[in-house]
C-alpha cells in the first residue's frame, strides 16, 4: 500500500457519533411541548428521517447487504398517512430488517402532510397502499457498494400546499434537508 494513501470519508464510529448527537438534540427540542409544538415534532421527523438515510447507507456497506425505504400509504381517506419503512435485501427477496430495530425504525409523517417523492429513475413516483401478499422493492435503496438511488422528497401541508421540508441526495447518500425549501436552513448529513 503507498504510505502517501489516505481513504477519504467517515468511519462507522463517526457515522454513529454523528447520529447519536442528532438524537440527542432532536430528545431535547422535543421536550418542548407549547405552541410550536407540531412544528418541533415536524421537524424532529425530518432530521431523523435524514440521519437514518445516513445509517442506512453505513449499514449497507459495512454488512455488505443492500438496505432500502419503501413509502406507502397507511390509515383511512380522512385519517391517512405517509409511512417509510426500511427493508433489507435477503437470499428470498426483500423484507423487513432484522437486527437493530431502534436505528431502523418505520418512519411515520404526521397526518394533513403530502410526501411527493422524485428519484432519478422515475421522476413520478406514485405513493400508495402496500399490498398485504406482496413484497415490494424499496423505492430508495442504499447498495452495498455504496451507491443510493437519487432523489428528493417534497413534504407539503395538506390544507395550505406550503412546503415543509425538502430532502435532497446524490448518488452517494449525501442528504441535504431545506426547511421550508430555504437555502438559509440547510442541514447536511454526511
Amino acid at each position: 500500500m503507498n504510505a502517501g494513501y489516505k481513504r477519504a470519508g467517515f468511519s462507522l464510529i463517526e457515522m454513529l457519533a454523528v447520529v447519536l448527537v442528532i438524537v440527542l438534540l432532536t430528545s431535547v427540542v422535543s421536550l418542548n411541548v407549547g405552541s410550536g409544538g407540531e412544528d418541533l415534532k415536524r421537524e424532529q421527523i425530518a432530521q431523523r428521517l435524514a440521519a437514518m438515510m445516513g445509517e442506512a447507507q453505513v449499514e449497507a456497506e459495512f454488512s455488505g447487504a443492500d438496505h432500502g425505504l419503501y413509502f406507502e400509504l397507511t390509515g383511512s381517506l380522512q385519517e391517512r398517512r405517509f409511512r417509510g419503512s426500511w427493508l433489507r435485501r435477503y437470499d428470498q427477496g426483500w423484507a423487513e430488517t432484522k437486527g437493530n430495530q431502534a436505528l431502523m425504525e418505520s418512519v411515520t409523517f404526521p397526518e394533513a402532510t403530502e410526501i411527493f417523492l422524485t428519484l432519478s429513475s422515475d421522476p413520478d413516483v406514485e405513493i400508495t397502499s402496500r399490498p398485504l401478499d406482496l413484497r415490494p422493492e424499496p423505492h430508495i435503496i442504499f447498495y452495498a457498494g455504496g451507491e443510493v438511488t437519487e432523489g428528493t422528497i417534497e413534504w407539503t401541508d395538506a390544507k395550505s400546499g406550503e412546503l415543509l421540508y425538502l430532502m435532497e441526495w446524490d448518488l452517494f447518500g449525501r442528504v441535504v434537508l431545506l426547511a421550508g425549501g430555504e437555502e438559509a436552513s440547510r442541514l447536511e448529513f454526511p
